[in-house]
């Protein structure tokens, strides 16, 4: 049996469509309006007894649910590593640069008198880079950046 290619065509469009049909547009339900009411609800006084009732009742409800921790809380190893790290920032000198000099052997700067390049220690805190106006220390992991401030 020879198909005629048009009808070969027409039969495909056929198919597709009834699949169409029944898997999409069969069964349609009706989906409840999620729109709010234009109209102000509407309040009626309720007795004290029956407030009261209601409070007990979420009273309870809270007291069984008794949370171990809180669920939004940051763990306890994180809270203690940011303490720690306000107790060093608070720990730590405040240092004055004065200069920073370029030379043959790369900048040097000096810092509360005295001349450091880069990888010396000053103050507990070993330099980590030398730039154009400023001066980045590290210590135990913490960076600080030091700016060059102008002469009053």
């Amino acid at each position: 049996m020879k198909l005629n290619k048009y009808v070969l065509v027409a039969l495909v469009i056929v198919v597709i469509f009834a699949l169409y049909t029944v898997f999409f547009a069969g069964s349609k339900r009706k989906m409840a309006s999620v729109a709010a009411s234009l109209e102000p609800p509407k309040m009626s006084a309720q007795p004290a007894a029956d407030i009261r009732g209601k409070e007990d009742r979420v009273q309870q409800t809270q007291e069984a649910m008794n949370w171990e921790r809180d669920p939004f809380a940051l763990p306890s190893f994180v809270l203690a590593k940011q303490k720690s790290e306000k107790e060093a920032e608070k720990q730590r000198v405040p240092l004055k640069l004065f200069a920073i000099m370029e030379g043959t052997r790369g900048r040097v700067a000096i810092i509360d008198n005295e001349v450091v390049a880069k990888g010396d220690i000053v103050a507990g805190e070993r330099v980590l880079e030398i730039g154009k106006e400023t001066v980045t220390l590290i210590q135990e992991g913490s960076k600080r950046v030091i700016m060059m401030q102008e002469p009053r």
